[in-house]
């Protein structure tokens, strides 16, 4: 599906009961306020988890990450926005959807991942921040708790696709292509595609 003389590019992939969307939003001319439209939108009355890690500061070889892992708790902090942060264990390149992003950290530095739960209000409060790393966004549709969605993800964060399927759907952010990439099942897939055409159209 194209829209605008290729200014916007979504195409589906199905795999059994799910379904990976991928929109290519680096066409569009205010591409960072279109991406935080189509987020908002998703999350709508929902609570959505969104998930950072440390590996994913990184641009290809870039020697250092655009933002810092403790800038990014400073925030959290200043702006009280309750999180749950989780050691993890080391290695040199993360594949994201068949996107491998190298790290380029020191060996002495420690891998984190952060996460924290938002509604559709309060994720203006990450608007300035969430252009500048890559990100995981698993949105809920289930009623829970803030705790009870950072509980779930301590207990499996080393198996993201397969927690996945808990949820609405899962998003990975990848602002080094300016893309989205969304992981839902068939009946979500056919609302997220009608919620970024309007988000598109508008």
């Amino acid at each position: 599906m194209f829209f605008g003389k290729n200014k916007l590019k979504v195409r589906s992939e199905e795999d059994e009961d799910r379904v990976k969307t991928f929109i290519e939003y680096y066409g569009v001319k205010q591409r960072d306020e279109f991406k935080v439209k189509v987020l908002s939108e998703l999350i709508g009355n929902d609570l959505c988890m969104v998930v950072v890690d440390s590996r994913l500061l990184y641009s290809g070889n870039q020697g250092r990450p655009q933002v810092t892992f403790s800038e990014i708790i400073e925030y959290l902090d200043s702006a009280k926005i309750l999180y749950k942060k989780i050691e993890i264990k080391k290695i040199p390149e993360v594949t994201m959807f068949g996107v491998t992003i190298k790290k380029g950290s020191k060996k002495t530095d420690k891998d984190y991942i952060v996460a924290f739960a938002l509604n559709r209000d309060n994720f203006k409060k990450i608007e300035g921040i969430v252009s500048k790393f890559n990100t995981y966004y698993f949105i809920d549709k289930s009623g829970q708790e803030e705790e009870a969605l950072l509980k779930k993800l301590e207990n499996n964060y080393e198996y993201v696709d397969e927690m996945s399927k808990e949820f609405y759907c899962q998003i990975f952010d990848n602002n080094f292509t300016d893309q989205l990439v969304i992981l839902s099942g068939c009946e979500s897939a056919t609302e997220i595609k009608a919620i970024i055409n309007s988000c598109y159209s508008d």
